[in-house]
């Protein structure tokens, strides 16, 4: 008998510490996914036959994928044709003369702007660019519509808004392995650079802990994606099972994490080995696309083939797990083309672009 109330106190104790932590830190509401009764679906992508460099992160809308490749020698972007499979060209030169970036981010939205089709690049740390993509493609070279100068920081995510502002995320920065700043979210003026908004993701400015065995920041990482209608984003946590809904009107965060997952309490430990959990994700404005994992890390370095990451979780905007979807092929890097309603993929092992038709689905 006192062996089980010693067993049963120490479980509340740990329970109630656990507790504490995701209050303590996290700036929201954390509420529950139950997937015990969501159907698992067994899916099958299309091959997409391209020629030519395709390469890197992916971006699609309606026949035009764009891939953004670091090691690309004179250039940021190649640009194909999904239904042709011929290459367009390549845009955004790379180099430190006129016009030239040594580097950018990947494209994390398309957007229009006057009828033309657009996405918003930081270059160099020191300009914002407006890629006119419409004009670029009729023209066989580089538009941009407009440059803006401007330093956004320590940034991961970018993300335009209409009213000439746009999202900037401010990820988490760390001198030291035991301590990092948390991440948030700012909303700036994108031509005089004002921040008009601040959405806190957690309640404290900064962590601590020196049993930590990697850097703290690294426990942050997440992939987001903006709603198309600008209203909310998503970040889909690596080192938890769990979902961050943010609504860019309100400031409100609330994060779906899965049933009997861990919490914030990670943060106490020494963080070694942790289990990773959401890989990708992307979003329309009626689904989250959102690729899990759940398994321990696998080999980073760069000789080594990844894993086969084909299950995809999809939610609606309330939080609500509604199907698991079973690839048979990996979706470790994932792009959600709008105007076709198809999820596509680059097979990080093989090169391949593969995609699946979400109306054929019902989705």
């Amino acid at each position: 008998m006192k062996f089980s109330l010693l067993f049963i106190t120490v479980i509340f104790f740990f329970a109630a510490c656990n507790n504490q932590t995701d209050k303590e830190l996290f700036n929201g509401e954390i509420r529950y996914i139950n997937d015990s009764r969501v159907v698992t679906k067994d899916v099958i992508a299309k091959h997409v036959p391209l020629e030519g460099d395709y390469a890197g992160m992916i971006a699609v809308h309606d026949s035009l994928l764009v891939c953004w490749e670091p090691a690309y020698e004179n250039y940021l972007l190649d640009v194909f044709n999904v239904d042709t499979g011929k290459e367009i060209g390549c845009f955004c030169p790379k180099g430190q003369g006129p016009g030239e970036y040594s580097h950018m981010n990947p494209v994390y939205q398309f957007f229009e702007k006057e009828g033309h089709l657009m996405s918003l690049f930081q270059a160099d740390s020191e300009s914002l660019l407006f890629w006119d993509i419409t004009q670029s493609v009729q023209a066989g070279e580089t538009v941009y519509d407009t440059i803006v100068p401007c330093n956004l920081g320590n940034n991961l995510f970018l993300f335009y808004l209409t009213g000439d502002t746009l999202l900037n995320y401010v990820s988490a920065s760390y001198s030291t392995k035991d301590e990092s700043t948390t991440p948030f979210y700012e909303k700036r003026d994108i031509y005089t650079g004002q921040v008009v908004a601040k959405y806190p993701i957690y309640k404290v400015k900064s962590v601590q802990n020196n049993q930590a065995k990697k850097s703290m920041g690294l426990f942050f990482y997440s992939w987001d994606i903006l709603k198309p209608d600008g209203t909310r984003i998503v970040q889909a946590m690596r080192n938890l099972p769990q979902l961050n809904i943010i609504d860019t009107r309100t400031g409100q965060v609330v994060g779906y994490r899965m049933k009997d997952g861990p919490d914030y309490s990670l943060l106490q430990t020494t963080m070694e080995n942790l289990t990773k959990y959401y890989i990708n994700v992307q979003a329309n404005d009626q689904y989250i696309y959102a690729v899990y994992w759940g398994k321990e890390p696998w080999d980073g370095s760069p000789k080594a083939s990844l894993p086969q990451f084909d299950m995809i979780h999809v939610f609606d905007w309330e939080g609500n797990l509604l199907y698991k979807l079973k690839a048979d092929c990996s979706f470790f890097i994932t792009w959600l083309d709008t105007a076709r309603n198809r999820l596509y993929t680059r097979d990080w092992n093989t090169d391949e672009i593969y995609y699946l038709d979400l109306n054929e689905l019902g989705l």
